[in-house]
């Protein structure tokens, strides 16, 4: 069976790379702002690596059916979040 690393994407993801870079520029946030912000983005792979270490775990708890569902709630969830998206570039396209 292939395997395909969709974590990854989703952990550095561009958006995650942009809001690291705009989050500790220097100019504009002071020492203490950018550690409260590495200490955040650290703290937040942190769990997405506990997460995934305990992945077969939770598999076993929630099955295959369990999985196929919350696979499809996700799914929906991200074509729920993609049409809002598309729907607010075209009404501020147009001035709608």
């Amino acid at each position: 069976t292939a395997i395909f690393p969709l974590a990854v994407p989703s952990i550095a993801s561009p958006g995650a790379m942009l809001a690291a870079v705009l989050l500790t520029k220097n100019s504009q946030y002071s020492l203490w702002e950018q550690t409260q912000t590495a200490a955040m983005m650290l703290s937040v792979l942190l769990i997405v690596l506990i997460l995934l270490l305990a992945a077969s775990w939770i598999h076993r708890i929630i099955g295959n059916s369990g999985a196929s569902i919350i696979s499809r709630v996700m799914g929906l969830i991200l074509s729920s979040v993609a049409v809002s998206s598309v729907l607010a570039g075209i009404k501020e396209y147009f001035g709608l």
